[in-house]
């Protein structure tokens, strides 16, 4: 059920790891899927984004982000979240993220990798 975006970059002086950051970024996607809903659905829900994860390679500029889309209790089906999100241009999406995508969204599942100094939870785009 979770959704995969990925960030191009962010500024050298952002900490992904703050809440600030996630929470500034859950704020900014739901407006992004307010636009998306407004472009395709004749109906209309609040949608809330909960940001589950945030990694970055070590030297990467990109960012990756790995969140749940909800419609009150209920979370979305990744397939589902996805495709709303890809309605909007990637451009539109970067003007309600204020950092371009390079991944807008994709449902994921998690693959787990193990690196030589610790065992990561890596997230592999193939459905949900």
């Amino acid at each position: 059920f979770s959704v995969c975006l990925v960030l191009r970059f962010v500024g050298p002086t952002d900490n992904i790891y703050s809440c600030s950051f996630v929470q500034m970024l859950e704020q900014r996607l739901e407006n992004a899927y307010d636009e998306a809903q407004d472009k395709v659905l004749e109906t209309y829900s609040r949608l809330t984004v909960e940001i589950q994860s945030v990694f970055q390679e070590p030297g990467s500029p990109s960012v990756t982000l790995v969140y749940v889309v909800r419609n009150q209790d209920a979370i979305l089906n990744g397939t589902i979240s996805s495709g709303l999100l890809n309605q909007l241009t990637a451009e539109l999406v970067g003007y309600f993220l204020f950092y371009p995508p390079m991944v807008i969204a994709e449902p994921i599942c998690f693959a787990f990798r193990v690196t030589d100094l610790a065992s990561t939870v890596q997230p592999t785009i193939n459905g949900d």
